[in-house]
C-alpha cells in the first residue's frame, strides 16, 4: 500500500462495508458503515491530519467499552490487525499498539482548515469516482470530498461523547449541555469538536483539548501512566 494511498471501502460478502487498498482487503477494517471502514482503513492518515482520536478508531473497531482501564490494549489490538506499518511510521506515528494520539502534524493542523484541506488534496478526481462507484454498489448516493471530511468529522464527535458518557457513568466530572454540543469536565466548558482522547505510549489515557492555534492541553486524566494492559 503507498503511503500517499487511500483505502477505499467496498462492499463485502457479508453486506457490510471493508477497507480496500492495493489488491485486497485490509485485515481489521470490516464496519457495518462506509464510514467506519472509511475511518479505520485510513486511521494513520486521518490522525496525522488530526481529523480523528482514539475515540473515532474506538468506534469504528467496536472497543468503545473499558475506557480508563484497557482503551490503550483494545483500541492498539484494532490497530495492530489493520497493519498501519509503515504509513504510521511514515506520518510520524509510533507503533499503532503503543501511542494512538495525534501526530506533532496533527496537533499544528487539528484546529485550522489544513486538515481538511491535506484530506481534500488526496482525494483526486479518479479516487472520488472509485469511492463513489462503490457507494453505489451499496445504495449509498455519491458523496463529495468535502462531505467525506464532514461525515469524518460528525463521526469522531459522536464517538467521543459515547466516552465521555461512558466516563460520566463511572464517576469522571463530565456533563452535556441539552444540545450535546458542548461538554463541561472538570468546571470548565468545551466544545465537543475541539476535545480528544488520547492514548499515550507511557499507556496513560486522557481529554486534550485543542485550541485554534492547534496546541493541546490535557483537561482531564483518565488513565495514569503505567504498562498497558494485554488484550483480552
Amino acid at each position: 500500500m503507498p503511503l500517499f494511498a487511500l483505502a477505499i471501502p467496498v462492499l463485502h460478502s457479508s453486506g457490510a462495508w471493508i477497507a480496500y487498498a492495493g489488491s485486497g482487503y485490509l485485515a481489521g477494517t470490516l464496519s457495518g458503515t462506509w464510514v467506519g471502514a472509511f475511518v479505520l482503513g485510513n486511521a494513520g492518515l486521518l490522525s496525522g491530519f488530526g481529523l480523528i482520536s482514539a475515540a473515532g478508531i474506538a468506534s469504528a473497531a467496536g472497543v468503545l467499552t473499558g475506557f480508563g482501564t484497557a482503551a490503550a490494549a483494545g483500541i492498539g489490538s484494532a490497530l495492530t490487525t489493520i497493519g498501519l506499518g509503515g504509513l504510521a511510521s511514515w506520518l510520524g506515528i509510533a507503533p499503532a499498539v503503543t501511542f494512538l494520539g495525534l501526530t506533532p502534524l496533527g496537533w499544528a493542523v487539528a484546529g485550522t482548515a489544513v486538515a481538511g484541506g491535506g484530506l481534500l488534496a488526496l482525494l483526486a478526481h479518479r479516487i472520488m469516482r472509485r469511492i463513489n462507484e462503490e457507494r453505489a454498489k451499496g445504495g449509498l448516493e455519491a458523496i463529495t470530498p468535502r462531505q467525506i471530511i464532514r461525515e469524518v468529522k460528525e463521526f469522531e464527535e459522536e464517538a467521543l461523547r459515547k466516552v465521555l458518557t461512558e466516563l460520566a457513568s463511572e464517576g469522571a466530572p463530565v456533563e452535556f449541555d441539552d444540545a450535546q454540543k458542548e461538554v463541561q469536565i472538570d468546571g470548565s466548558r468545551y466544545s465537543i469538536g475541539r476535545v480528544k482522547y488520547i492514548v499515550n505510549k507511557d499507556g496513560s489515557e486522557e481529554l486534550v483539548f485543542v485550541t485554534r492555534l492547534g496546541r493541546a492541553r490535557r483537561i482531564f486524566l483518565v488513565r495514569p501512566a503505567g504498562p498497558v494492559p494485554e488484550p483480552t
